[in-house]
Formats: structure tokens, sequence, C-alpha cells
């Protein structure tokens, strides 16, 4: 059985945090840093790996520094494939796609059939 108690400890609570930290710190690389350190088109094909390669450096450290780097490596792993993943996988997968809202404009809305509901079929009274 799960306990709240549990799941709320601190140590949850820091890694956590860690991990949200780590994945904004990622964005930041990606926007700040990459393009610092890859100045050539040729080598822009790289820019989702930076993210990664800092994470697993920051992952070296303990405690929330650790999670940090977690959360930077996961960010960036998530990037990579969204840049590099097939199209087709991709969009198997629903990545990068309004999952909600996939359908198309005639899909049925639940209850929307041609069904009567008015009829004594419906399961309603006759009075």
């Amino acid at each position: 059985m799960i306990k709240v108690k549990n799941i709320l400890k601190r140590d949850n609570l820091m890694s956590a945090a860690g991990l949200g930290v780590g994945s904004i710190a990622a964005e930041v690389v990606t926007s700040k840093v990459t393009p610092m350190v890859l100045k050539t088109p040729q080598t822009q094909k790289f820019a989702p790996a930076v993210p990664i390669l800092a994470g697993m450096i920051i992952q070296t450290g303990s405690g929330v520094v650790k999670s940090i780097g977690h959360g930077m490596i996961a960010n960036g792993v998530a990037n990579l494939a969204k840049e590099y993943l097939p199209a087709t996988f991709k969009e198997q997968l629903g990545v990068g796609a309004d999952v909600m809202m996939s359908g198309t404009g005639e899909t049925l809305i639940a209850g929307s059939d041609s069904f009567d509901y008015t009829s004594g079929e419906a399961g309603e009274m006759d009075f």
C-alpha cells in the first residue's frame, strides 16, 4: 500500500525539486550556453547533446546537485528524441502532437451518434 507520508518525505521532495530545476537548467543551457559553444552551423546538429553532457558532469555531485544533473539528462534526452526521431514514429507516440484533440473533425463525441434517446428503447418511462 502506498502511504502519502512516505511520498512526502524530505528526500523525495528534494529529489523532485532537483529534477525540475535540472530540466529548467537544461533549457537555459540549450538557449544560452549552446550557441556560445557550438558556433558553426556544422556543429549545431550536436546542440541537443550539450545539456546531456552538462548533466552527466553535474550528476557526479551528491544530494540535490545529483538530482539536478539527472533532470538535465532527462530533458536533454527528450529534446534529442524530439529532434532526431522519424516523424512517423513521433506521430505514433504522440510526441509533439496535441494528444487530447488528436482525432479528426469527423470523430463522434460520445452520445452524439444517431440513436434516438427519446424512444422507449432508451429506457425512459412512458406516462
